[in-house]
């Protein structure tokens, strides 16, 4: 089989048919769509079995290990497929971008992946004017060109179904990390920049759907950013770094996120107990590395002092002069 289209739904019962319809416009021939209940409370899995007896090639799998990494993992172990697609059930993809991106994977067979364009928007596809900004041009760079640039900026990341991956990939990588809830396909998506071939198709591949409802956007609101970027830094881009010679940039990069983290961590934590035994919680977290003096100093400033402006001083002068100094 050629490709493998996986779609995790956790209460999508409104999205099943249009994510559905979304695949089947493609126009692929040979082709699975694997749906993966995450637990859902709707009538979610009455709309994919409804799916199954009018399409041999819909399949349904139930992973009750709740989270988007588990049930992503369930379904790329079952897939069959040579390529694999990782789709959101209330996004949409643009007509023909699925053919696109095969095409690229099949004339160049050095490369693990290829990537494209996302909108975000509240409204759908046929509700909105896409960007007239395409080239339609595939652009390669050697690794670890992508895995520094999304690791540098975050605005830059794309959503997994920006993505095609040969089947391959997972084997080399490794799957979604399910100790993470939120930033595991951040985390993927970077360690394959670091460690792949892949390639950018400079066209719009999918519409990520914005709504109040997603996880995302729910854990946006229930905390501050330093805490949902830590576990993903020490859970994933720490043991990287730690488990295989990597760049200079990439230690740079990792130590000032990590540090950064720290200082806005304490700072947005009430209470002095709290903030001395978070501190602690945050020196066992990096046991396998050598803290600097001068960041414990001003951690522990913080500690006693968690006034926004010495974070400033701390994550304008001290944490960028101390990492130079530590990756010299």
């Amino acid at each position: 089989m050629k490709l493998s289209v996986i779609i995790p739904v956790y209460n999508g019962a409104d999205f099943i048919e249009k994510s559905y319809n979304s695949i089947i416009n493609q126009q692929l021939a040979d082709f699975e769509i694997l749906y993966v209940d995450n637990n859902s409370k709707d009538n979610s899995v009455e709309k994919i079995e409804s799916l199954i007896q009018t399409d041999a090639r819909v399949k349904l799998l139930i992973q009750t290990k709740q989270g988007a990494a588990p049930a992503r993992n369930k379904g790329i172990e079952k897939a069959q497929g040579d390529y694999m697609y990782l789709f959101d059930v209330d996004d949409e993809i643009y007509p023909g971008a699925l053919k696109s991106m095969l095409e690229v994977l099949e004339n160049h067979p050095n490369l693990d992946a290829v990537f494209g364009k996302m909108v975000k928007s509240n409204k759908g596809i046929s509700e909105i004017i896409k960007p007239n900004d395409e080239t339609f041009k595939t652009v390669l760079y050697d690794k670890p060109y992508w895995g520094l640039f999304w690791f540098a900026s975050l605005k830059e990341v794309v959503g997994p179904p920006a993505f095609l991956y040969r089947a391959s990939v997972f084997k080399k990588i490794g799957l979604y990390n399910e100790t993470l809830r939120i930033g595991q396909d951040t985390a993927l998506d970077i360690k394959l920049g670091m460690t792949c071939d892949i390639a950018f198709l400079d066209r719009y591949v999918y519409l990520y759907f914005k709504h109040t409802k997603s996880t995302i956007q729910q854990a946006k609101r229930s905390m501050p950013r330093a805490f949902m970027v830590w576990p993903r830094l020490v859970k994933e881009h720490l043991p990287f770094y730690l488990e295989q010679e990597t760049p200079k940039r990439f230690q740079e990069l990792l130590f000032s996120q990590l540090f950064q983290s720290m200082g806005r961590q304490l700072v947005f934590t009430k209470g002095f107990v709290t903030r001395s035994r978070l501190k602690r919680e945050l020196y066992n977290q990096l046991k396998d590395v050598s803290i600097p003096f001068l960041i414990r100093l001003y951690l522990s400033i913080l500690v006693i002092l968690p006034l926004e402006v010495l974070r400033k001083v701390y994550g304008y002068y001290v944490v960028p002069f101390t990492v130079k100094q530590l990756i010299k």
